[in-house]
């Protein structure tokens, strides 16, 4: 079975470096810059880059649709918003990225972000009610992906559209795939139901395990137990020696400045109504960041969102890597500092270990 390996685009405000969260960015979030990232991920092999999204990062549709005009193959992973934007719109704007780049789009559905980054928005729905929205956002979307150009109709709790049909249809067939995280039970229902891609904050492998049979038995209820794929996001730290690695990974976090990332304090501290995020910040708060000799969480300590790293030798992660698949995870969106760096090293000493990487399709 191939895996897709993916990479990210540093596009927050603090930019790229050889450490995280420095008031001045080493490597500002230029196009220029962000397409020299999307270059060397795509010399290395990597199928997908996620852009990321959310009030300190320069839009992801924007950027993406720039950046894209400097690559040649790899894919880009933009977001949805339910609730900051129609459906109906969403989908012509997905449409028209995927036209322009030639069918290079993946979708990632973010239904929130920290409750402060929600507010300066103007979303002000609780957790629970926004998965409601996403699910009725994602009936809607795939309702006109399928229609052939015909007009969709859609009368819900949170949306009523009426005669929707739009220029340009998409190029993906079926349709760009969907990357959907979520830990709590509403996430997963939503997930269960929608996601083409289950995404998931890595943790140890036996609890990747967990969550994987859990969802394929969500899934049978949708019929899609063979269709839903598994991804995790996290970091990566590869130096020659493990003792190199190691102190390059110390080398990151030190000096970081916490007010420079705007979601640190809500993602990292009680606030924080994410579900994964939380078992995140447990394993975090451990007393060794080592959950085990490869799996480090000390980005969790001045950043939010996805805080474990695989730090090691290109052995060392290849193996760690060939776990995770070992227990039915299809994709890894994978970063590290500096981003065009660490995606060099892990083309030339970590994919040749690896199987064949090829892209998520359905």
């Amino acid at each position: 079975m191939k895996t897709e390996y993916a990479w990210f685009l540093p596009t927050v405000r603090a930019g790229d470096g050889h450490k995280i969260n420095v008031k001045i960015p080493e490597r500002p979030p230029t196009v220029e810059y962000l397409s020299e990232v999307a270059r060397a991920a795509e010399k290395a092999g990597f199928i997908n880059l996620l852009v990321p999204t959310g009030t300190h990062c320069l839009d992801a549709w924007v950027l993406a649709g720039a950046v894209a005009q400097h690559t040649d193959k790899i894919r880009f992973c933009v977001a949805f918003r339910p609730g900051l934007t129609s459906p109906t719109f969403a989908v012509q704007t997905a449409n028209t990225v995927d036209k322009i780049t030639g069918g290079r789009l993946t979708i990632n559905v973010v239904t929130g972000s920290g409750p402060s980054d929600q507010m300066r928005y103007g979303d002000h729905l609780k957790h629970d009610e926004r998965y409601g929205r996403t699910e009725e956002f994602l009936d809607i979307v795939k309702a006109i992906w399928y229609s052939n150009g015909e007009p969709v109709n859609y009368k819900g709790k949170y949306y009523d559209i009426r005669d929707s049909a739009i220029f340009p249809e998409h190029v993906t067939m079926p349709h760009p795939p969907l990357y959907l995280g979520g830990s709590s039970e509403e996430g997963r229902r939503v997930g269960a139901k929608h996601s083409d891609v289950h995404m998931m904050y890595a943790v140890d492998v036996d609890r990747i395990a967990a969550d994987v049979l859990d969802m394929r038995k969500r899934a049978e209820e949708h019929n899609r137990q063979d269709e839903i794929k598994f991804g995790i996001r996290m970091h990566i730290v590869c130096r020659e020696t493990k003792k190199e690695a190691h102190m390059a990974a110390e080398k990151i976090i030190e000096g970081s400045d916490l007010s420079n990332t705007t979601a640190w304090s809500e993602m990292s501290r009680k606030s924080t109504e994410s579900v994964g995020q939380k078992r995140i910040n447990e394993m975090g708060n451990r007393d060794s960041l080592w959950i085990t000799d490869t799996l480090w969480m000390g980005v969790n300590k001045v950043r939010g969102g996805a805080g474990a790293s695989l730090v090691g030798t290109p052995d060392m992660i290849a193996k760690a890597l060939k776990e995770y698949v070992d227990v039915g995870v299809d994709c890894f969106i994978l970063s590290g500092w500096p981003h065009v760096e660490e995606a060099e090293i892990f083309g030339n000493e970590i994919m040749p270990l690896l199987q064949a990487t090829e892209p998520i399709t359905l």
